[in-house]
């Protein structure tokens, strides 16, 4: 597995971005795809930033990248708060815009975008093994 680490600031989304078009070049071909890995990747990356890191002193990010069977794992590590993203309740996307709770469709994209998403809390840390189609 190819991993980097970053620190956990908004600028580290387009750092991690660039390192997944870096490690799998075939994804300039399709910018559907990279449109898909990118969002995922925001998402991610973004709530870590907001939430799991904030206060915490010496917050890593690890991005790990591999492939398996013709898919891409890519894992996002942290060692910010313990949260499990796939425990949070589904968004209701079927309310207006104006009766919905905010937040909570980041995860549920991510969730239409991965073929297999894993969640563990190993080390103190919080870490999410995602599968996407290459």
């Amino acid at each position: 597995m190819n991993i980097r680490s970053f620190k956990p600031g908004i600028e580290s989304v387009h750092q991690i971005q660039e390192f997944v078009r870096e490690t799998f070049p075939v994804f300039a071909g399709n910018p559907n795809k990279l449109l898909k890995i990118d969002l995922v990747i925001e998402e991610i990356v973004v709530n870590i930033v907001r939430y799991g890191c904030l206060g915490i002193d010496n917050c890593v990010i690890d991005v790990g990248l591999d492939t398996k069977d013709n898919k891409m794992i890519l894992e996002i590590s942290d060692s910010g708060s313990a949260f499990n993203p796939l425990e949070q309740e589904a968004p209701d996307v079927k309310s207006g815009l104006d009766q919905r709770r905010p937040g909570g469709l980041g995860i549920f994209l991510v969730k239409q975008i991965a073929n297999e998403i894993q969640y563990e809390r190993r080390n103190n840390k919080n870490i999410l093994r995602l599968s996407l189609d290459l």
